[in-house]
């Protein structure tokens, strides 16, 4: 299994699914499977599996179920058995394994009991309505009224940080310094101050670049007058020479734009970008983190002078083998370019301006606004997580500073927003409407099966309990006609 592959003849009557060669992560599974088996017949007596029976293999399946696995991962399970009987022929003494029942016979007789809860169907679920909607006004308000602040708030802090390491000790460097930061002290105001809720320190970068001192002056003039101390105690804020342009609500959205919080608000402003992307599209998450700058071009006119659609060029990943069946880990350039509407364009544009040009839109190295150590390729699905909850938990606070409590973004009764679940969303509301199946199939590259809709009802069904189970028929409806709307109003570029 490690070092040959399965014949061609073999994998071609498996599916579009199957592999000559499995991942790393799949061999590991299989073995793990195979030694639970050996230890279960090792208990009964049995040290030849080539002596099993249909019987045999019919109780161990019995029995690995009442572990509470699910029926969907229950499938994989047998896949792995099975593996056994293809990958023993190929071995130079076979043990003659014979072939589980399950694999002439169907597996639907040799699976736990289904449990009601629509068998095929897509078990990711939805995002509450009352939970998208908000999400997606914070998101487009980041992207359209704010980004403007939060990159040149981000290109001042960088300049700061880079004119405090290249600054020298001067007269005039200290003189500044302590004009600016004596009257400070004397008369009990706030000292500018990095840090959080686990304490402050004196902003010495942040002085040393407004001030033209060097860092040593800084250190000096913080040991002669206990700053280490009245930071901790009176910490003030660092506030950026840059103008503040965006709104909220028809207000400006800050008195000015802080030193500190450049870093995470440019995190957030790549969080909103994704959101959107990911939700307007129904782009998978990998499919999104492997977008590179440039991935949707303007488009030219055409003779008429009409203007056609952006579409986006991206790559997939998911069931791409090439003619051995070998997974194809770079994956392969979708054949249906995806379409995107104004927001999104918007924020692929905000992300080329992030990140150089050919570079993923979600390179890592170039989203660690900290600095924190060297990263390789895009965000991984749990940093981008835990972004979203982190995106989430900044609106919030927003919302109410804004004086817009009602716009706060509630959590989702069914868990935390991972990736996957915004194409689910999107999909449950697409389906819902007319022609929605046909819509969806070509939307999501899923063109070939539409004819038997099974693919796209996985993506868009509610049979297990509604959308959350809370949700009746015209609810569910009411729910997708205003998320159209909304779509329609960040389309015609109305963010609020």
């Amino acid at each position: 299994m490690i070092n040959g592959e399965l014949r061609p003849t073999f994998v071609q009557t498996r599916g579009h699914r199957a592999r000559a060669r499995g991942s790393a992560d799949d061999l590991l599974e299989t073995c793990r499977e195979w030694i639970r088996l050996a230890h279960w017949a090792h208990e009964r007596g049995m040290s030849d599996l080539g002596a099993f029976t249909d019987e045999w293999w019919s109780a161990y399946a019995r029995e690995r179920w009442q572990s509470g696995i699910t029926r969907a991962y229950s499938e994989k399970v047998l896949a792995r058995l099975t593996d056994l009987w293809p990958y023993d022929q190929l071995a130079a003494h076979p043990s003659r394994i014979p072939r589980p029942p399950w694999d002439t016979e169907g597996v639907d007789d040799y699976l736990p009991s289904a449990t009601g809860e629509g068998g095929r169907e897509n078990t990711t679920e939805p995002l509450d309505p009352q939970v998208i909607g908000p999400l997606l006004v914070w998101a487009g308000r980041m992207v359209d009224d704010l980004a403007e602040d939060i990159l040149a708030a981000w290109t001042e802090r960088r300049r700061l940080l880079s004119s405090s390491s290249a600054s020298t000790a001067t007269p005039a460097g200290r003189a500044r310094l302590e004009e600016t930061l004596l009257p400070l002290i004397a008369s009990g105001a706030p000292i500018p101050s990095t840090g959080g809720d686990g304490g402050h320190s004196l902003a010495r970068a942040f002085i040393a670049a407004t001030t033209g001192a060097s860092l040593g002056q800084v250190d000096r003039f913080k040991k002669q007058h206990d700053l280490t101390n009245l930071a901790a105690y009176r910490p003030g804020p660092c506030p950026l020479d840059v103008p503040v342009t965006g709104q909220v609500a028809g207000r400006p959205w800050r008195q000015s734009l802080d030193f500190n919080e450049a870093a995470d608000l440019m995190k957030h402003l790549g969080t909103a970008a994704m959101i959107i992307i990911l939700y307007l599209t129904g782009m998978r998450p990998q499919e999104a983190q492997g977008l590179r700058s440039g991935c949707c071009p303007d488009p030219a006119p055409s003779p008429d002078d009409t203007i056609g659609r952006h579409l986006i060029r991206s790559h997939h990943y998911k069931s791409v083998t090439n003619d051995d069946g070998h997974h194809i880990s770079a994956g392969v350039e979708r054949e249906v370019p995806w379409v995107a509407i104004a927001p999104v364009v918007r924020s692929i544009r905000i992300l080329e301006r992030i990140v150089p040009e050919g570079e993923l839109l979600f390179s890592a190295a170039h989203h660690d606004f900290q600095g924190v150590k060297a990263h390789h390729g895009a965000l991984k699905n749990g940093t981008l997580n835990r972004r979203i909850d982190s995106f989430v938990a900044w609106a919030n606070r927003e919302a109410v500073a804004q004086g817009l409590p009602e716009q706060a973004i509630p959590q989702d009764p069914h868990g935390e927003l991972g990736m996957a679940r915004f194409r689910r969303t999107l999909a449950w509301h697409i389906a819902r409407r007319p022609g929605g199946l046909i819509a969806l199939a070509i939307q999501y590259g899923h063109m070939r099966t539409v004819l038997d809709a099974r693919t796209s009802t996985g993506y868009g069904a509610r049979g297990r309990r509604g959308i959350h189970g809370v949700l009746d028929v015209e609810t569910a409806l009411a729910a997708a006609d205003t998320a159209a709307r909304l779509r329609d109003r960040m389309a015609a570029g109305e963010s609020r």
